[in-house]
């Protein structure tokens, strides 16, 4: 019997070990970043919706130690909700800002159109170009650890990732944190050419070596197909422990399952040996815990069972380290909410699993009010719009 369990369970107990050493690993080099150059730069900021978190996202750019030139602020039309909220805003920060028109896609993720007209706005005075996605927090010294690299010659791009911190007292918004904590502390193999498009750092001069404005306009991921062409023309890509950036999240549990279902939709057409992985990692995790649970009986998976819960207490007391170095940390009740839904860990992992199989059929993606159909990752069509109330 124990030798059934070791087979059967090993993969699991495996995936689980190697996500704590992958934690250890992250804490081990985690650093803050030193090196502040000064540099003109320029902020795209493709925007959608109704952008409720857009005042925060100002307030935190204004407090930045790098002061950016401007932000450019990029819509769909008039008739989109964004367009109201950039305007009125605009008028309620220091920071220059321009709100700039894109026009509908067609062939291409209407993000992407929007950061297309805000790449025509560049011109000889932009030092450094920055794309950033609309729900971050980022802390004072972000636009610095993007930008210095850059500006001292040492890489071509700049990215980090996200970092879920707790914006509401919902279940979505701890399975949020406890799924994509994991994921943030892995270490980024260049093998998948992985960058984020919440925050991204080119030169001019990069953008023009990648033909910045040509890829985008038909694709559905901005950072799969520029993280994609970097590798192609050879680009150094340096991806920063430190750029984890706060994201808060408050979604209830229907809205993260959509949410992360489009993620490994996208993941499934730019990177599919990364969905394989990830199909793979979670279905190992979950298998462990369906054998183990159904032969409680026996003591050896009595201890496996504690070794997995183990592992997942102890991953989630290394991802709330990580967040204290970072500078972002969290009240206790936050804490042991997070240490609480280790106990639930096989229905997480459950969670999950269904996330990246529904991802298994990427031919038509829904993403806000548009629904896309991907023939394959340059052949995208906008196969529904709904209107804009």
């Amino acid at each position: 019997m124990a030798l059934t369990f070791l087979l059967l369970c090993a993969p699991g107990l495996l995936v689980a070990a190697a996500g704590l050493l992958a934690g250890f690993v992250f804490l081990a080099g985690l650093r803050l970043p030193r090196v502040q150059r000064g540099g003109v730069v320029t902020l795209i900021l493709p925007l959608t919706g109704e952008a409720r978190g857009l005042l925060t996202l100002l307030r935190a750019i204004e407090a930045q130690t790098l002061s950016p030139r401007r932000l450019l602020i990029c819509v769909e039309s008039t008739f989109d909700p964004a367009y109201a909220r950039a305007t009125r805003i605009a008028g309620e920060t220091r920071l220059p800002v321009d709100v700039v028109i894109a026009g509908e896609a067609t062939s291409c993720a209407q993000k992407c159109r929007n950061q297309i007209a805000g790449l025509q706005r560049i011109d000889g005075r932009d030092e450094v170009v920055v794309l950033l996605d609309a729900d971050i927090v980022p802390p004072p010294w972000w636009l610095s650890a993007l930008a210095s690299p850059i500006v001292d010659g040492s890489a071509d791009i700049v990215t980090g990732y996200r970092w879920p911190t707790i914006g509401s007292g919902r279940l979505g918004a701890h399975l949020a944190a406890a799924i994509d904590r994991g994921i943030a502390l892995l270490p980024r193999l260049a093998v998948f050419h992985v960058t984020w498009g919440g925050s991204l750092a080119m030169s001019p001069r990069t953008l023009k070596r990648l033909q910045a404005e040509r890829i985008l306009a038909e694709t559905l991921s901005d950072d799969c197909t520029i993280g994609a062409q970097a590798a192609t023309l050879g680009l150094r890509v340096l991806t920063r422990r430190a750029l984890l950036v706060p994201t808060p999240a408050a979604d209830g549990v229907a809205a993260l399952w959509r949410f992360g279902r489009r993620q490994y939709q996208i993941i499934r057409v730019y990177r599919p040996g990364l969905w394989w992985l990830a199909l793979l990692a979670v279905s190992a995790r979950l298998a462990a815990w369906g054998v183990l649970v159904m032969h409680l009986e026996d003591r050896w998976a009595r201890l496996a069972i504690g070794a997995l819960l183990g592992a997942a207490l102890l991953a989630a007391a290394l991802q709330a380290l990580a967040g204290r170095r970072l500078g972002f940390p969290e009240p206790p009740a936050v804490r042991l909410a997070q240490l609480a839904l280790c106990a639930g860990k096989p229905l997480v992992d459950l969670f999950h699993w269904t996330l990246v199989l529904a991802a298994s059929d990427a031919r038509s993606i829904r993403w806000g009010h548009l629904t896309y159909r991907v023939s394959g990752p340059a052949r995208i069509a906008v196969s529904r719009r709904r209107p804009w109330r």
